[in-house]
């Protein structure tokens, strides 16, 4: 599959899941829908955001920071980090739902986000 097919097909798959997002948010209310309205919130909610900061990561990739890297590389990169930025997202997101979020919670999850990639980058550096 080309790059260009695949972000097409990610770009719409993210398009629907910010509509998807949309109608959580207008259409269920949380103090009636229990459960399954966060569940829905926060599932739409990730996958939109995966999608586009995926889409956003591997275009600033290759147009900012590195221009002859392969681009399937770009693409695993990106998404990678992707993940982990929506997982710190929406972890901040839930603590805040409960009012736990403080500055050194963020801290924290922003230094475990940082050790998950470091991780990563290390053990793909050592294992060539």
């Amino acid at each position: 599959m080309s790059i260009a097919k695949y972000l097409t097909i990610l770009g719409v798959c993210t398009g629907l899941c910010w509509i998807a997002w949309v109608f959580v948010l207008i259409l269920l209310n949380p103090a009636t829908s229990g459960w399954i309205a966060f569940l829905a919130f926060y599932a739409s909610l990730g996958l939109a955001l995966i999608g586009t900061f995926s889409i956003l990561g591997f275009v600033f990739r290759g147009l900012v920071l590195k221009k002859d890297e392969i681009a399937n590389r770009g693409v695993n990169i990106a998404s990678r980090q992707s993940i982990i930025f929506t997982l710190l997202v929406l972890v901040s997101l839930a603590l805040q739902s409960q009012r736990y979020l403080t500055w050194w919670n963020l801290l924290i999850i922003v230094i475990f986000a940082s050790f998950i990639e470091l991780f990563f980058v290390s053990y793909k550096k050592f294992n060539k």
